[in-house]
Formats: C-alpha cells, structure tokens, sequence
C-alpha cells in the first residue's frame, strides 16, 4: 500500500487506529512498570493520586444525604384494629337515668363541644337519660327538640371542665362506598362486640328516601355503628332500619337533615323568645 496514494478518509482512519493502538501499548506499558515497581513508590504514587482528588473537589461540596425507602405492608387485621380502636373514642353508651344499668342505646359523638346522635325510636322524650363517655364518665343527655321526624336525634351533653376532651366521628363519604367493600360493626348490650362483613346492598340513588346500606353482618342494639377500614362511621342501627331488616343501617345524610332540623328549631324557638321588634310597644309589666 503506498501512502502518497491515500485519501484524506483513509489518513484519518489510519492515525486514529495508530493512535489507539499506541495508547493501548503505552496504557500496558505503564501497568507493567508500576506492578515492578517497589511498594514505596507505590505508596507515592497512591498519595499523589488522593492529594489530586482531594484538590479537585470543593471544599463546600458534601455528600448527598441517603435516602432510604422503607416499604410496609398492612395486613387487614391490623388496620381492622386501628379503626375499631379509632372510632370507639366516639362511641357512648346512653342509659336510663332511673336504670344506669341497662343500656337503651349506644350515639356517637358529632361534636367536641358534647353532641352526640342516635337512634330516636328508642328515646322517650319525658325520660332523662344519661350518656357514658368513652373513658367511662357519666355525664347528664337531654334529647334535642327537632320540628320533624328523622330516625335519628340529637343529644346535647353537659360537660363538666373536669369531662376529657370529646373525640368526633369522621363520616364515610356516601358516593365513595362500593360493593363487596369490607365493613366492621361496633355493637353489644353491653360491653363492645364487633363483627366483620361487606356492603350487600346501596341505595338506589342519592335522592332515596330510605338513605340506607345493607351489610352483610346484622345487629339488634339501637346506635350500633357500621364502620369502614379507615375508621369512617358508614350508618347506624334506627328503629326505622330495623323495620326494614336487622343489617340495614341509617346512612350519615339523614344525620345530616337531622341537625339542620334541630338547628331551625332552635333558631325559631329563640325568634319566638326574642323581644317584639314591631311598632307596637309591649304591655308593661304588672307592678
């Protein structure tokens, strides 16, 4: 091959291949010469090579912290007992005052300032009755007046500034309930008995009047409380579910409607109290 004859591709070509080949040459060169090197040239050459390093690098550079990614596995079991144990501290026992110890029905606790709601059917509205918190204080419950008829009633409870701090129950969103979804019971005459099972049945739509969910575990306690896997309060045990099956549960809208008829009640009861407003005057008292 004469090389007056190359192109300028094959030059190039021709020093690129000189080139590697010469620094694979000179690269087993210089391994073989600092293997047959004494150690204390090779401890020199090592200390210039970590001198170099540490030059290199900026002395406010630090290492990146490591981050460490854990995963846990929650069994059904546990998250079962986290929410039953969530939601207990929202559950009373409501009692006759006369007989404190039979339980009429169990409420759950809709307001830290001591509101609680449960089962109408079961209340007499001339009874007193008494509501045991969940730490086992006794504390006096006075049904609300509602200006309608719902299947559930309010309680007002009076606190004492003694009384432990009162725990609220988070409500299941309706619309996010499925089919087949997993549901615990909190119930019992007496101490807390649960129960597992799943939702049978939803109502037909929104605008159903019943507003309530078939669950494919039952209860005979008035205020039992059907609950999810996350600890959100699904429905109660009602007079009127009862009618109707021993797993059926009042869905929370009616609590809703519940409140919004105690609260207009109220309202008007207060209107009716206040003093007249109008152009005429009012009699004077009798001296």
């Amino acid at each position: 091959m004469d090389l007056e004859h190359l192109n300028k591709t094959q030059i190039i070509l021709l020093t690129l291949l000189v080139s590697f080949v010469t620094s694979i040459a000179t690269g087993i060169v210089t391994v073989s010469l600092v293997n047959q090197a004494p150690p204390q040239m090779q401890a020199a050459v090592n200390h210039i090579i970590e001198r170099t390093v540490q030059q290199v690098m900026p002395a406010t550079q630090t290492a990146s912290p490591a981050t460490t990614i854990k995963t846990v596995v929650v069994k059904n079991d546990d998250l079962a007992a986290q929410s039953i144990a969530s939601v207990r501290k929202s559950i009373i026992r409501i009692v006759s005052a006369d007989a404190p110890d039979i339980m009429v029905a169990r409420g759950i606790i809709i307001d830290a300032k001591g509101v609680a709601i449960t089962d109408r059917g079961v209340l007499d509205a001339a009874a007193s009755y008494l509501a045991i918190l969940p730490d086992g204080t006794h504390v006096p419950a006075a049904v609300r007046s509602s200006g309608t008829t719902t299947p559930v009633a309010l309680l007002d409870l009076t606190l004492a500034t003694s009384t432990p701090a009162l725990t609220p129950a988070t409500f299941a969103d309706p619309s996010k309930l499925q089919l087949g979804q997993s549901v615990i019971r909190i119930g019992g005459t007496g101490g807390d008995s649960v129960g597992e099972g799943v939702i049978a049945m939803l109502p037909a739509s929104d605008k159903s009047a019943s507003r309530m969910v078939e669950a494919s575990v039952s209860s005979a306690t008035p205020g039992s409380v059907l609950i999810s896997l996350f600890g959100e309060v699904i429905g109660i045990i009602t007079t009127d579910s009862q009618l109707v099956g021993g797993d059926f549960y009042s869905m929370p809208s009616i609590f809703k409607a519940a409140a919004q008829s105690a609260d207009a009640t109220s309202a008007a009861t207060a209107a009716g109290s206040a003093p007249s407003q109008s152009g005429t005057s009012a009699p004077a008292p009798a001296r």
